[in-house]
Order: structure tokens, then C-alpha cells, then sequence
């Protein structure tokens, strides 16, 4: 057996491999710096149409398909409840009531005036398991979001929200949901500063505006066989300073799609 040439054989093959594993990496390498130097160039074009916003975070994250099936929990504690009147719709499997004592509220207070009624089981079931959803409130209704170790569900399939007449909270209707299960092994979801600067390369967000808040949380994407089925979704916040109006712009945290809302109320792709 000719040693001398097997030897040749295998420096000429490790150093093909070498040459090949140098070129790969620069190429990678070329492609990260493209991409931040895409990403930089956007920023600076946003700040220029001035489209105002804070620190934007580049990591990404992991998230899950969930799923979930409804039950009567609610109804079921719904003895411990004290001063105030409800009723239960089994169809929706929503707590509606009235307070027996409204609370005063203002603008500037109402979030932990709030905060601390939850605390007490007697004036809400399972408070402690629901926070304060400020994308979702409105001066009229304050929102309270289930949320779990997976992080909030902005749904109204597990929602406390509270109604605000003349200053005083008056009633809430409740959903819960106890339980959610993961149905897909976890999966990478987008960063907010890559959502945030696609949507206005897809020019979603207007010249003279401002980002007010940017929160990843699930939200039902379907119904199927009586199980509600839930994805991970940027929810990002935006005020135009022009008309002095506030868009949500709801983006797929897997796929970077945009989201539109149907009739039914389930969630789908805008591409």
C-alpha cells in the first residue's frame, strides 16, 4: 500500500475543507454585516421621517403553539364573590357583574386603585393570575390580561375588563381560562426591532409618529372541535402626532406576517 500517497490524499482533503469552512464563514459573515447595516440605514430613515421610538431589542426569543379548551371555573368559585351582582353566560363562559359599591376612579389612578381590588378573591376570581393590558384599554374600559408562565394572553378568551362610567368603575365581564396546553415543541419567534422596522418597510408606520408600546403575548389564531388554538403576536402600539391616533399593529411572532382580524373573530395572515 502506497503510505506516502493516502498521506497526500488526506492533506489535500483537509485542506479543501479548510479553504471551503474559511470561505463559508466569511460569506456568513458578510451576510450578518449586510443585515445590520440594512437594519441601521431603516433606523436612521425612521428617525429622519421622524418616527420616534425607545431602545429597540434585537434578540429573539421561543415561543409555543398553545391550545386550550373552555370549562366553567368561573362559575364554578363564583360563590366566593362578595358585594355585587352577577350572572354567567354558558355559552361564551363569561362572568358578567355588577358592583355593588363602584369605584372612583381617575385617569392617572385607576391602574392600581385596580390593581389592588384584584388582590382580594372575594371582589375578582383568580386576580392574581390576570395584569393590567394597556394596549387594550381604552378611557371607557381597563383590560386585565390572563397571564401565565408563558406570558400574557391577550384574548378575550381569558380577559377582566372593567367598565368606566362618569369616573367610577362600575361592572367587569370576566373569562378564564385554566388551563393551556403546548402543542408544538417551542419555535424561534422575530425580534421587536425586526418587526418594528418591517412593518415600516411595508410602510405601516406613518411619517410623525411615535411607538408607544411593543408587547409580545398570545392571542387566538383559531377554533377547531371545540379547542381554541393560540399563537405568540407582537403587538406593537402606534400614536400619529399629526391625528392624534392610536393604531395596534398585530404581527405573527413566528413568521413575521401581518395579522387582520376576520368576522369571527379569529386571526389571519395579511400576506
Amino acid at each position: 500500500m502506497d503510505f506516502r500517497r493516502i498521506e497526500i490524499i488526506f492533506l489535500v482533503v483537509f485542506l479543501s475543507l479548510d479553504v471551503f469552512l474559511l470561505v463559508s464563514f466569511h460569506n456568513s459573515q458578510e451576510v450578518i454585516s449586510n443585515s445590520t447595516s440594512g437594519v441601521s440605514s431603516t433606523l436612521s430613515d425612521m428617525k429622519k421621517r421622524n418616527i420616534s421610538f425607545g431602545k429597540l431589542d434585537k434578540k429573539t426569543g421561543t415561543a409555543y403553539y398553545l391550545g386550550s379548551s373552555p370549562d366553567n371555573t368561573l362559575i364554578s368559585n363564583a360563590s366566593k364573590l362578595r358585594h355585587q351582582e352577577y350572572e354567567y353566560n354558558q355559552t361564551s363562559y363569561k362572568l358578567i357583574s355588577n358592583l355593588g359599591e363602584p369605584i372612583k376612579v381617575t385617569s392617572s389612578n385607576r391602574k392600581d386603585k385596580l390593581d389592588d381590588f384584584l388582590k382580594k378573591e372575594s371582589n375578582i376570581l383568580f386576580g392574581s393570575e390576570y395584569s393590567y393590558a394597556p394596549q387594550l384599554s381604552t378611557s371607557t374600559e381597563v383590560v386585565y390580561a390572563e397571564t401565565g408562565p408563558l406570558g400574557p394572553m391577550y384574548d378575550k378568551t381569558g380577559q377582566i375588563v372593567f367598565t368606566v362610567t362618569d369616573g367610577k368603575v362600575v361592572s367587569y365581564t370576566q373569562t378564564y381560562m385554566k388551563q393551556l396546553d403546548i402543542l408544538q415543541e417551542k419555535q424561534a419567534t422575530k425580534s421587536e426591532r425586526d418587526v418594528i422596522t418591517d412593518l415600516y418597510s411595508s410602510s405601516e408606520i406613518p411619517n410623525n409618529s411615535k411607538i408607544t408600546y411593543a408587547n409580545l403575548a398570545y392571542t387566538k389564531l383559531l377554533e377547531a372541535k371545540g379547542s381554541t388554538i393560540y399563537i405568540p403576536v407582537w403587538f406593537i402600539s402606534i400614536h400619529n402626532k399629526d391625528s392624534k391616533v392610536d393604531t395596534v399593529k398585530k404581527v405573527n411572532a413566528f413568521t413575521g406576517n401581518l395579522l387582520k382580524t376576520s368576522s369571527n373573530g379569529d386571526e389571519y395572515s395579511n400576506e
